[in-house]
Protein backbone atom coordinates (compact mmCIF):
# COMPACT_ATOMS: atom_id res chain seq x y z
CA UNK A 1 0.00 0.00 0.00
CA UNK A 2 2.71 2.32 0.41
CA UNK A 3 4.41 1.35 -2.82
CA UNK A 4 1.50 2.48 -4.25
CA UNK A 5 1.12 6.02 -2.53
CA UNK A 6 4.63 6.78 -3.04
CA UNK A 7 4.25 5.93 -6.69
CA UNK A 8 0.67 7.43 -7.28
CA UNK A 9 2.00 10.64 -5.44
CA UNK A 10 5.26 10.52 -7.98
CA UNK A 11 3.04 10.19 -11.26
CA UNK A 12 1.17 13.55 -9.37
CA UNK A 13 4.30 15.09 -9.14
CA UNK A 14 5.50 14.58 -12.81
CA UNK A 15 2.29 15.52 -14.15
CA UNK A 16 2.35 19.02 -12.45
CA UNK A 17 5.30 19.66 -13.29
CA UNK A 18 4.82 18.95 -17.17
CA UNK A 19 1.77 21.22 -16.90
CA UNK A 20 3.74 24.09 -15.42
CA UNK A 21 6.59 23.40 -18.40
CA UNK A 22 3.85 23.46 -21.07
CA UNK A 23 2.27 26.66 -19.65
CA UNK A 24 6.07 28.21 -19.43
CA UNK A 25 6.73 27.10 -22.92
CA UNK A 26 3.28 28.37 -24.02
CA UNK A 27 3.82 31.55 -22.34
CA UNK A 28 7.07 32.47 -23.56
CA UNK A 29 6.60 31.81 -27.46
CA UNK A 30 3.22 33.80 -27.42
CA UNK A 31 5.88 36.54 -25.57
CA UNK A 32 8.29 35.83 -28.60
CA UNK A 33 4.97 36.11 -31.03
CA UNK A 34 4.15 39.87 -29.30
CA UNK A 35 7.16 41.41 -29.64
CA UNK A 36 7.98 40.47 -33.01
CA UNK A 37 4.99 41.37 -34.48
CA UNK A 38 4.96 44.95 -32.34
CA UNK A 39 4.10 47.31 -33.95
CA UNK A 40 6.99 50.09 -33.30
CA UNK A 41 6.31 53.94 -34.90
CA UNK A 42 9.20 56.34 -35.12
CA UNK A 43 10.40 57.99 -31.91
CA UNK A 44 12.48 61.31 -31.78
CA UNK A 45 15.80 61.76 -29.26
CA UNK A 46 15.30 62.25 -25.88
CA UNK A 47 17.60 63.36 -22.49
CA UNK A 48 18.93 59.66 -22.87
CA UNK A 49 19.47 58.09 -26.05
CA UNK A 50 20.73 54.86 -27.69
CA UNK A 51 20.87 55.80 -31.58
CA UNK A 52 22.19 53.18 -34.01
CA UNK A 53 25.48 54.00 -35.95
CA UNK A 54 24.83 51.95 -39.37
CA UNK A 55 28.53 51.30 -40.75
CA UNK A 56 27.15 51.16 -44.46
CA UNK A 57 25.35 53.86 -43.96
CA UNK A 58 27.76 56.19 -42.30
CA UNK A 59 30.78 55.05 -44.43
CA UNK A 60 28.57 56.30 -47.00
CA UNK A 61 28.82 60.09 -45.34
CA UNK A 62 32.38 59.12 -44.29
CA UNK A 63 31.60 59.65 -40.90
CA UNK A 64 33.29 57.17 -37.97
CA UNK A 65 33.76 56.90 -34.38
CA UNK A 66 37.00 58.34 -32.59
CA UNK A 67 37.45 56.73 -29.02
CA UNK A 68 39.43 59.26 -26.83
CA UNK A 69 39.48 58.49 -23.05
CA UNK A 70 36.88 56.13 -23.40
CA UNK A 71 34.50 58.87 -24.55
CA UNK A 72 33.35 58.70 -28.33
CA UNK A 73 32.71 61.44 -30.61
CA UNK A 74 32.02 61.50 -34.78
CA UNK A 75 33.94 62.81 -36.99
CA UNK A 76 33.87 63.49 -40.90
CA UNK A 77 37.13 62.08 -42.55
CA UNK A 78 38.23 64.43 -45.31
CA UNK A 79 40.49 62.40 -47.32
CA UNK A 80 40.36 58.90 -48.44
CA UNK A 81 40.78 56.80 -45.27
CA UNK A 82 40.13 53.08 -44.74
CA UNK A 83 36.88 52.34 -42.76
CA UNK A 84 37.91 50.47 -39.67
CA UNK A 85 36.60 49.64 -36.10
CA UNK A 86 36.99 53.07 -33.94
CA UNK A 87 40.25 54.18 -33.20
CA UNK A 88 41.59 53.68 -29.75
CA UNK A 89 43.31 57.04 -29.02
CA UNK A 90 43.78 60.64 -30.71
CA UNK A 91 42.41 61.38 -34.36
CA UNK A 92 44.55 60.49 -37.51
CA UNK A 93 44.54 62.57 -40.50
CA UNK A 94 42.09 64.96 -41.98
CA UNK A 95 38.85 64.87 -40.21
CA UNK A 96 36.54 67.31 -38.30
CA UNK A 97 34.11 66.54 -35.81
CA UNK A 98 30.66 66.45 -36.68
CA UNK A 99 28.38 68.58 -34.69
CA UNK A 100 26.12 66.52 -31.98
CA UNK A 101 22.66 67.90 -33.10
CA UNK A 102 23.41 66.44 -36.60
CA UNK A 103 24.37 63.08 -35.52
CA UNK A 104 21.32 63.34 -33.42
CA UNK A 105 19.62 64.30 -36.88
CA UNK A 106 20.69 61.70 -39.11
CA UNK A 107 21.62 58.33 -36.86
CA UNK A 108 18.31 56.10 -36.64
CA UNK A 109 16.75 56.25 -32.57
CA UNK A 110 16.72 52.58 -31.02
CA UNK A 111 15.99 53.52 -27.59
CA UNK A 112 15.48 56.09 -25.23
CA UNK A 113 15.02 56.18 -21.47
CA UNK A 114 11.14 55.15 -21.97
CA UNK A 115 12.34 51.78 -23.45
CA UNK A 116 14.33 51.07 -20.36
CA UNK A 117 13.31 49.88 -17.15
CA UNK A 118 16.39 50.18 -15.14
CA UNK A 119 19.96 51.31 -15.32
CA UNK A 120 22.68 49.83 -12.43
CA UNK A 121 26.83 49.62 -12.66
CA UNK A 122 28.12 46.44 -12.05
CA UNK A 123 32.39 45.79 -10.71
CA UNK A 124 34.47 43.27 -11.96
CA UNK A 125 37.54 42.38 -11.86
CA UNK A 126 39.60 42.45 -15.12
CA UNK A 127 41.60 39.53 -16.39
CA UNK A 128 45.36 38.73 -15.47
CA UNK A 129 47.85 41.19 -15.97
CA UNK A 130 45.69 43.60 -16.90
CA UNK A 131 47.17 47.31 -15.95
CA UNK A 132 43.86 48.35 -14.59
CA UNK A 133 42.78 45.68 -11.69
CA UNK A 134 39.10 46.54 -12.11
CA UNK A 135 36.28 47.52 -14.74
CA UNK A 136 33.08 48.87 -14.72
CA UNK A 137 29.49 47.27 -16.36
CA UNK A 138 26.68 49.03 -17.46
CA UNK A 139 23.79 47.04 -17.13
CA UNK A 140 20.11 48.69 -18.92
CA UNK A 141 16.75 46.41 -18.18
CA UNK A 142 15.00 47.00 -21.00
CA UNK A 143 11.40 47.29 -21.70
CA UNK A 144 8.97 44.96 -23.86
CA UNK A 145 9.28 47.37 -26.61
CA UNK A 146 13.02 48.31 -25.58
CA UNK A 147 13.61 44.61 -26.57
CA UNK A 148 11.45 44.93 -29.90
CA UNK A 149 13.15 48.08 -31.19
CA UNK A 150 16.99 46.69 -30.28
CA UNK A 151 16.09 43.17 -31.86
CA UNK A 152 14.30 44.69 -35.01
CA UNK A 153 17.52 46.63 -35.51
CA UNK A 154 19.94 44.58 -35.38
CA UNK A 155 17.98 42.41 -37.94
CA UNK A 156 18.00 44.97 -40.11
CA UNK A 157 21.64 46.09 -40.20
CA UNK A 158 23.50 43.63 -38.07
CA UNK A 159 21.99 40.33 -39.83
CA UNK A 160 22.01 41.81 -43.03
CA UNK A 161 24.13 40.43 -46.15
CA UNK A 162 27.52 42.32 -47.07
CA UNK A 163 28.21 43.20 -51.09
CA UNK A 164 30.98 41.61 -52.03
CA UNK A 165 33.97 42.88 -51.15
CA UNK A 166 32.95 44.62 -48.40
CA UNK A 167 34.77 44.24 -45.05
CA UNK A 168 33.36 43.57 -42.26
CA UNK A 169 32.53 46.07 -39.53
CA UNK A 170 30.91 46.74 -36.03
CA UNK A 171 27.41 47.83 -35.78
CA UNK A 172 27.45 49.95 -32.65
CA UNK A 173 25.23 51.77 -30.97
CA UNK A 174 25.84 55.54 -29.34
CA UNK A 175 24.69 55.98 -25.96
CA UNK A 176 23.94 60.00 -25.84
CA UNK A 177 23.31 61.72 -22.31
CA UNK A 178 21.89 65.47 -22.54
CA UNK A 179 23.46 65.44 -25.65
CA UNK A 180 27.06 63.98 -24.79
CA UNK A 181 28.14 60.77 -26.22
CA UNK A 182 29.17 58.54 -23.23
CA UNK A 183 30.05 55.23 -24.54
CA UNK A 184 29.50 53.23 -28.31
CA UNK A 185 28.69 49.50 -27.59
CA UNK A 186 29.28 47.03 -30.13
CA UNK A 187 26.22 45.01 -31.08
CA UNK A 188 26.74 41.14 -30.52
CA UNK A 189 25.59 39.25 -33.77
CA UNK A 190 23.35 36.90 -31.74
CA UNK A 191 20.73 39.82 -30.69
CA UNK A 192 19.77 39.83 -34.51
CA UNK A 193 19.04 35.93 -33.69
CA UNK A 194 15.17 35.03 -32.91
CA UNK A 195 16.74 32.77 -29.92
CA UNK A 196 17.95 36.49 -28.34
CA UNK A 197 14.00 37.13 -28.41
CA UNK A 198 12.66 34.17 -27.49
CA UNK A 199 15.21 34.15 -24.25
CA UNK A 200 14.00 37.92 -23.19
CA UNK A 201 10.57 36.53 -23.88
CA UNK A 202 11.13 33.68 -21.32
CA UNK A 203 12.14 36.22 -18.45
CA UNK A 204 15.52 34.71 -17.75
CA UNK A 205 17.37 37.93 -18.03
CA UNK A 206 17.59 40.75 -15.93
CA UNK A 207 20.15 42.84 -18.24
CA UNK A 208 19.24 42.96 -21.76
CA UNK A 209 22.25 45.01 -22.87
CA UNK A 210 25.93 45.20 -21.40
CA UNK A 211 28.03 48.29 -21.96
CA UNK A 212 31.83 46.82 -20.87
CA UNK A 213 34.13 47.66 -20.21
CA UNK A 214 34.25 51.23 -18.39
CA UNK A 215 37.58 51.69 -16.52
CA UNK A 216 36.40 55.00 -15.75
CA UNK A 217 33.78 55.02 -12.85
CA UNK A 218 33.19 58.10 -13.33
CA UNK A 219 31.61 57.21 -17.35
CA UNK A 220 29.39 54.43 -15.84
CA UNK A 221 28.11 57.27 -12.96
CA UNK A 222 27.26 59.73 -15.73
CA UNK A 223 25.58 57.05 -18.08
CA UNK A 224 23.19 55.49 -14.93
CA UNK A 225 22.86 59.14 -13.46
CA UNK A 226 22.08 60.39 -16.57
CA UNK A 227 19.35 57.43 -17.06
CA UNK A 228 17.73 58.03 -13.59
CA UNK A 229 17.51 61.99 -14.23
CA UNK A 230 15.83 61.15 -17.81
CA UNK A 231 13.52 59.08 -16.07
CA UNK A 232 12.67 61.77 -13.43
CA UNK A 233 12.29 64.74 -16.34
CA UNK A 234 9.84 62.42 -18.55
CA UNK A 235 7.15 62.04 -15.38
CA UNK A 236 7.40 65.48 -14.78
CA UNK A 237 6.39 65.88 -18.41
CA UNK A 238 9.33 67.94 -19.40
CA UNK A 239 10.87 67.82 -22.81
CA UNK A 240 14.54 67.86 -22.98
Amino acid sequence: MRLVRRWTAARVATLVVGVLLVLYGANTLYGYYQLSRMRLDPVAPSYFTLLGFPSREMGERRWKIVISQEVPKVVEVLREQPFVRPELGAEEGAVRRVAIEQVLKVCPVVLTERHIQDAWIERREAEVLRARPEYFVVHLRLTPEGRARLWRYARTYVARPRTLGEPPADERLLLIVDKQPWAAPIIRSEVATSWWLLSRAAALQTSDVQIQPIFDEEIANEIVNGFRKARQLAQKGVVP
